[in-house]
């Protein structure tokens, strides 16, 4: 008597599908080449010096300190955001969950730069302070803010913030 089978992918095929669907796909957070200018410099070259520093301006790789202290939490995100779409979740919406999870916690380790980074110079602290006693309010293309409402120290002495321009530029980006 011969046998008889019979397969049956039982949703296989369709979870390969969403497994596959994340290929090629990913988000690259930090500085991107369109975040504008600050008083005629790229904000792109600003980051560059301070991630490698330059002859007067010592290195601070606020990308690279980032990445590397946060290695386990960027990685268990990354597992999260794929065992989402392995369920049938949104590729857009998971890689967008991914994006700014990652975005906010860059923008926090640079506020908290002072914890971390090389301070500023002396002459460094005085000319923020010089330039802060014209008042608190901070002018920045299409946004007027107070300080501490969107994160800001007043303080002259955080290194990284001046403005605000730079942590403000942090964004994720979709690959």
């Amino acid at each position: 008597m011969a046998a008889v089978t019979k397969s049956s992918s039982k949703g296989l095929d369709a979870y390969v599908r969403q497994v596959n669907a994340l290929d090629g796909h990913g988000v690259k957070v930090g500085i991107q080449s369109d975040a504008g200018d600050e008083e005629g410099t790229s904000i792109l070259d600003i980051a560059i010096y301070n991630e490698f520093g330059t002859e007067t301006i010592p290195a601070r790789p606020f990308i690279r300190d980032f990445a590397q202290k946060n290695e386990k939490v960027l990685g268990m995100a990354m597992e999260r955001v794929a065992a989402r779409v392995e369920k049938g979740g949104s590729v857009d919406a998971a890689l967008a969950t991914l994006g700014e999870f990652a975005q906010q916690h860059q923008q926090a380790h640079v506020r908290a730069s002072k914890s971390w980074a090389e301070p500023n110079a002396k002459s460094t602290v005085q000319a923020k302070s010089r330039a802060r006693k014209g008042g608190s309010v901070i002018s920045m293309p299409l946004l007027r803010v107070q300080p501490s409402s969107a994160g800001i120290s007043l303080q002259s002495d955080v290194p990284l913030i001046d403005h605000g321009v730079l942590v403000n530029a942090i964004r994720w980006e979709k690959t």
